[in-house]
């Protein structure tokens, strides 16, 4: 009876009554009843209990992996909106492996002609789309062709039931849209088809485990040298011969395949998005009275190292009408706190998460990258956008060396040393000239590395690389 009425508390909304009675129901079943596991794990969703979900659907995947391999596709991929630990995601890893169709020959890529691009989606919504867009654009300038493929696998599935894109949503309106029709397994087999008959030298998955039909996909190998380009979790399964990395942090992790990893970061189309902001930008976001600018961008725990917030208040209380701007997740407790008991807290404004950073980057005259761990996205922005950039060097510890990598100026970065770094920020703000300068050579450093032209090369050379 239990049943019957966690389906119908589920019904009505009534999460906190279904989840206890849907759990005891699937351990009833031994996750072998269908509706039950699918009410389960909406429920679960619903209520925003990511952990559970992760876990009971990974139970429910494996249940089912013998005998309904596609259905186990499905709640495997449930379990990644809870997301998994190392161990969980190898153990998925080394299905696909298993599933895994042999290597084609692959002839050395001397002059690659053609490129087909996995991509969930081609919604302007789905950040991965966005980036294919830049790349397709550089390599079309490079006079490469790319054909793109999307496997819409969020589409008619689990918490989306509608599929259907509006013409104006399609950042690749010549993209093929992968038909959702059928199981998992057949999806993924009819883009492999489509992707095998396009007749592209490579092939560049841009996604990462939790779209389990791309992964799918790409195990039944339908391209000669195929690459995973990762936006957050990679597809750590030996079922590509190259792995791009948007971070540089990834490229020193650990991870089971031998492939070779090359770290290309994102373009950054800062330029168009500073164009859509109005002039008048300091007068709409309050800062009317402010002479210069700062801004830091990404996780507030980066920020609230005491070498960090040192350099901020000495800026703060040299210049009395510099105003700075904190945009980011995370507790500003501590952040505010110390710059409560410094008395300068007034003339720093704290916007929160923002899906876009072209009004803070409209606004600063300076970007002050955290010494512990700066974002890249944001670093990258500022650069694209002219903005002088200060970041910390740190010779001996690469994998806190990113941000000094990225902006590669030598007159903007400091060594480890909050001294240093306060003495280039006040240089900066005190003298319009010097700023001007070092903007210029920021912004030129952004041309000459990170533009969208450079973005085709750098795929291009890789790609070069690994099939040599």
């Amino acid at each position: 009876m239990s049943h019957d009425e966690g389906l119908q508390a589920l019904h009505d909304g009534d999460l906190k009554t279904a989840i206890p009675l849907l759990a005891r129901a699937v351990e009833e079943t031994a996750y072998a009843v269908e509706h039950l596991n699918h009410a389960y794990t909406l429920a679960l969703y619903r209520a925003g209990e990511k952990t559970r979900l992760a876990y009971a659907a990974l139970e429910m995947g494996d249940a089912a992996l013998e005998t309904k391999p596609a259905l186990a596709l499905d709640y495997f991929q449930r379990a990644f909106l809870g997301g998994l630990d190392a161990a969980c995601l190898r153990y998925v890893g080394e299905i696909f492996e298993r599933w895994a169709l042999p290597r084609l020959p692959a002839a050395p890529l001397k002059n690659v002609k053609k490129i087909a691009h996995v991509v969930g989606s081609v919604r302007s919504d789905h950040p991965p789309a966005r980036q294919v867009a830049a790349l397709v654009d550089s390599l079309r300038q490079l006079g490469v062709e790319s054909q793109v493929f999307t496997t819409e696998w969020a589409s008619f599935w689990f918490f989306n039931a509608n599929g259907v894109h509006d013409e104006s949503e399609l950042l690749l309106p010549d993209a093929v849209i992968a038909s959702t029709e059928g199981n998992f397994l057949e999806r993924a087999a009819r883009i492999a088809e489509a992707i095998r008959a396009s007749g592209a030298d490579a092939i560049l998955y841009h996604a990462g485990f939790h779209e389990q039909i791309t992964a799918r996909v790409a195990a039944f190998r339908p391209g000669p040298v195929q690459v995973n380009v990762s936006y957050g979790i990679q597809m750590d399964a030996d079922l590509f011969d190259g792995f791009v990395l948007q971070t540089n942090r990834g490229v020193a992790a650990g991870h089971h395949s031998p492939a070779p990893r090359q770290w290309i970061p994102p373009v950054s189309d800062i330029a168009d998005r500073l164009r859509a902001c109005p002039p008048n930008m300091r007068q709409v976001m309050g800062l009317e009275s402010a002479n210069t600018v700062s801004a830091t961008v990404g996780e507030f725990q980066q920020m609230s190292e005491p070498k960090y917030l040192y350099v901020l208040t000495g800026i703060l209380k040299a210049f009395p009408d510099h105003y700075h701007l904190f945009a980011g997740t995370g507790d500003v407790k501590m952040i505010r706190a110390a710059l409560h008991e410094e008395g300068v807290l007034p003339r720093v404004r704290f916007l929160g998460t923002m899906s876009d950073t072209a009004s803070v980057m409209a606004v600063a005259d300076v970007y002050l990258c955290p010494f512990k761990k700066s974002e890249e996205s944001p670093l990258l922005d500022a650069m694209g956008a002219g903005r002088a950039c200060i970041a910390v060097k740190f010779p001996d510890d690469p994998a806190r060396n990113v941000s000094a990598e990225i902006l590669g100026v030598p007159e903007l970065l400091v060594a480890d040393s909050e001294v240093a770094y306060l003495q280039v920020a006040q240089g900066l703000l005190r003298d319009a000239e010097t700023r001007t300068k070092c903007a210029e050579l920021v912004e030129a450093r952004f041309e000459a590395e990170f533009s969208g032209l450079n973005l085709g090369r750098k795929y291009l050379e890789f790609l070069t690389a690994i099939g040599t």
